[in-house]
């Protein structure tokens, strides 16, 4: 029996794999499941390339960094457990030449530097390679090309630093401890240990790296003294995970997280068709039955119809997968040296079992509907209440599903899912409205738009769904090309306004005090300063923070740094509370703080809640009794933790300013005299800012445009599903009014206008909601009114337009084959 039901399952699946009510599922299945398979994959390539990062680019079994230098009883111990060391200690500044300048790091290496690994150099521009096993002699400075290029300078030339003069030696090709400085654009230069004595850089903004060859046991001996001694202390090693492992974890987790949209509109479709078919299965299970088989019989014939529909997709996602895969990773591989296309069956297999089991929900109701109805209601199509809450209930499933797979923060969840709730809702609500005024205005007249419009009004339901699919496809292209392209000049001009054209992030006080002098000398503007100084979080609730969290956290991410401490007695102007309640001037409660409202939430942080800080070597214990907010209006420069400025009088640790000011465009030349006097002076031009906003705009751009390309595919299919779900209906209503004397290019007239509505109701729902979401950001942001650019949306309701019309005509071609013989037949 068995065989028989399989037998008639492979017949029966190649006669139906043509019609539209398998093909378009089978097309939906096959774009989500090479989505999910490449990004897997894509993601499994990353990690690998990580893990051989950590091992080739740490330059040592073991590294343990922090500011400042151990003591010599702490170095002592280190070197006894270890088999050998090394020290770096680096440092932001700024290199000039002439008139030019750059901010650069600046690191300098002693005689056993590097630990493991070599240290590549060259002589020259596109010379020789030089591997070498020692770094820059004293009085010499090595340099990376590009720095040499910004700063117009030639090998065997000198500049100064501080004081003294170097010598450029030589280029710098690569580093083997290159991994600890992280994967960013900082132009380098190299110096000897020796010489960084000799400049007098203040301690605490020396960042120093002690490397250690160890075996595994002298590595967990080191972790466990690490936890002990140095709390404030990072630890990185080749057992463990590479520093940015939970950042591109988080990076893949996002993008699962906006797939939900993908799965909405592949809800959307499947739902229609899936009436379709349900009427086929029911009709071939009540035939069944009306030969003696057993009610299972068609159950069991349409699960393994199923199973062989996922099985004939395997081969093409793999291929697809494979292509898409290879292709992300050439473009990540511009921004990351040395990333190369690894492929892992198990990262396939994996993904397209969840994603099968995903996809068997949606058929879950006309499984129940076989298994459980009855004879007459499988002979007669009855309607069932029960099987539309479960195919309801199932697309539910499907969507927290793949919530639980790709959360990892229950903030970032909320707000994506919010986004995508509010713009459902918002574009329901229109078309509901929209076709609901449409009907009543015009229906005391005549003609063929009151018409349209009355029969839309009819099918509100598998109309509401074409024009969700089209207008979440729009709604995402809007916000992308048009809303954040705005946004990056509100942004510019805010910070123009607010804060001026420069920025100091970082100036200890003598710094800022030759800075006031500067700045009254030139009858240059300052337009905030605030004081602040670093700590480093070690606990939470007396909870190691490596034990705190294991889960992928942007909060968590800069907490594992030192973060700037601001005090103030008094609400700044541009914060605003949120919780909780701001402490009394001359507070003598001191050990009280203040934490930003997002970094609370993002941490699961509570007032009450008691934070440790390492601070010089001092850990300070606070109790959050209060938690903040940005509040536009009053400049850009706010702390995410806040204190009591009685906690000065407890804390002995250095004091920073930052500040920014508004310079003339022939000022900015001043700045070289600045920072040959100040090197360490952390500065940056708001242009600067602008530019590194713009790259990162960029590549969110190219991301979310790929990502629109698998919104316009679905929402096409949306389209097509709903018209072949619908297309007996449409060819009775196009035979019942050409009973009436009308002709079919009247149909056909009907045809145009209702997609020329349905493309019209999709496309405002999209401006509004980018509208909507322009003002609620920039309103939350800059306390400013989002004035989008209507050639834009003009431009883009005109595409919407033409596109949705033309899909929709295209797809009806079939409804107009009707004549009014058929409608007497049925």
């Amino acid at each position: 029996m068995r065989s028989n039901n399989l037998s008639l399952a492979w017949q029966f699946y190649h006669q139906e794999k043509g019609h539209a009510y398998r093909r378009f599922p089978a097309l939906i299945q096959l774009i989500l499941m090479v989505f999910i398979v490449t990004l897997s994959q894509t993601s499994n390539s990353i990690q690998t390339y990580l893990n051989t990062n950590l091992n080739n680019l740490l330059g040592a079994d073991i590294v343990i960094s922090q500011k400042g230098r151990l003591t010599d009883a702490q170095e002592t111990h280190l070197n006894r457990i270890s088999e050998r060391s090394a020290l770096t200690q680096s440092l932001k500044t700024t290199l000039t030449y002439n008139d030019n300048w750059q901010r650069v790091t600046l690191k300098a290496v002693g005689n056993n530097y590097p630990l493991q690994g070599e240290l590549l150099t060259s002589y020259s521009l596109g010379g020789k390679t030089i591997a070498g096993s020692s770094g820059p002699l004293s009085g010499e400075i090595w340099m990376d090309s590009r720095l040499l290029t910004v700063l117009s300078i030639q090998l065997g030339e000198q500049l100064n630093i501080g004081d003294q003069r170097f010598t450029v030696s030589r280029i710098i090709l690569h580093e083997p401890d290159r991994l600890m400085e992280g994967h960013n654009v900082d132009m380098r230069a190299l110096i000897h240990h020796d010489d960084l004595e000799q400049l007098n850089f203040p301690k605490d903004i020396i960042h120093s790296r002690y490397l250690f060859s160890a075996n595994k046991k002298q590595i967990n001996d080191m972790i466990e003294w690490q936890k002990a001694h140095l709390p404030a202390a990072q630890i990185h090693h080749k057992q463990g995970a590479h520093p940015l492992a939970l950042f591109w974890q988080r990076t893949e987790n996002f993008i699962g997280l906006a797939s939900i949209i993908l799965f909405f509109m592949a809800a959307i479709a499947i739902q229609q068709l899936n009436q379709l078919q349900m009427q086929k299965e029911q009709f071939f299970s009540a035939v069944c039955i009306s030969f003696g088989a057993s009610k299972s019989t068609g159950l069991q014939i349409s699960i393994i119809k199923w199973l062989l529909n996922i099985a004939f997709l395997l081969p093409l996602v793999l291929l697809l997968s494979t292509l898409l895969h290879w292709l992300a990773i050439q473009w990540l591989s511009t921004r990351f040296d040395a990333l190369e296309w690894h492929w892992n069956i198990l990262h396939s297999i994996k993904p397209m079992l969840i994603a099968a089991i995903i996809f068997s929900a949606f058929h879950l109701p006309i499984w129940f509907r076989l298994k459980q109805a009855s004879v007459r209601q499988l002979i007669n199509n009855l309607d069932s209440k029960v099987s539309k809450s479960l195919s309801f209930t199932c697309a539910l499933i499907v969507l927290a599903t793949v919530s639980a797979i790709y959360s990892d923060n229950a903030l970032l969840t909320a707000m994506v899912l919010g986004a995508i709730g509010i713009s459902i809702t918002l574009i329901l609500l229109i078309s509901w409205f929209a076709l609901s005024l449409g009907e009543k205005s015009t229906k005391k007249f005549s003609g063929l738009i009151p018409f349209a419009l009355y029969m839309m009004k009819q099918r509100l339901l598998s109309k509401t769904t074409q024009i969700l699919g089209v207008g979440l496809c729009a709604f995402l292209l809007l916000f992308t090309l048009m809303l954040l392209k705005d946004l990056g000049g509100t942004m510019n001009a805010y910070q123009r306004q607010h804060d001026g054209n420069l920025l100091i992030t970082q100036a200890s006080e003598t710094q800022m005090i030759d800075i006031d002098t500067w700045v009254a000398k030139n009858a240059i503007e300052i337009r905030q300063r605030k004081p602040f100084m670093y700590g480093k979080l070690t606990h939470i609730n007396d909870m190691h923070l490596s034990d705190y969290a294991d889960t992928p956290s942007d909060s968590l991410a800069t907490f594992m740094r030192s973060i700037r401490l601001h005090w103030n007695d008094s609400i700044p102007e541009n914060n605003r509370i949120v919780d909780g309640e701001w402490w009394q001037t001359n507070a003598t409660h001191w050990q009280q703080i203040s934490i930003e409202q997002e970094v609370m939430t993002d941490l699961g942080l509570q007032l009450g809640d008691r934070l440790t800080f390492y601070i010089t070597e001092q850990s300070v214990e606070f109790e959050i009794t209060a938690s903040h907010a940005y509040k536009p209006g009053a400049g850009s420069i706010t702390f995410w933790a806040q204190m009591p400025a009685a906690a000065l009088d407890f804390i002995a640790a250095p004091h920073y300013h930052m500040a920014s000011l508004e310079l003339e465009d022939a000022q900015f030349s001043l700045l070289a005299q600045v920072w040959q006097k100040h090197p360490s002076l952390r500065m940056v031009s708001m242009d600067e800012i602008t530019q590194r906003f713009d790259k990162t705009l960029a590549m969110v751009t190219q991301i979310i445009s790929g990502f629109s390309i698998l919104i316009s595919l679905l929402a096409s299919i949306v389209i097509l599903s709903s018209v072949h779900a619908l297309e007996a209906k449409e060819k009775k209503k196009n035979s019942i009014i050409m009973s009436f004397g009308l002709s079919k290019k009247t149909c056909f007239h009907l045809n145009i206008i209702e997609w020329f509505v349905t493309g019209s109701i999709a496309a405002s729902g999209a401006i509004i909601g980018t509208w909507i979401a322009g003002l609620l950001i920039y309103e939350s942001q800059f306390s400013m009114l989002y004035r989008p650019n209507f050639f834009w949306l003009l431009t883009t309701l005109s595409i919407i337009l033409f596109i949705v019309t033309a899909i929709g005509i295209v797809a009806n071609k079939n409804s107009l084959s009707s004549s009014i013989r058929e409608l007497m037949t049925e």
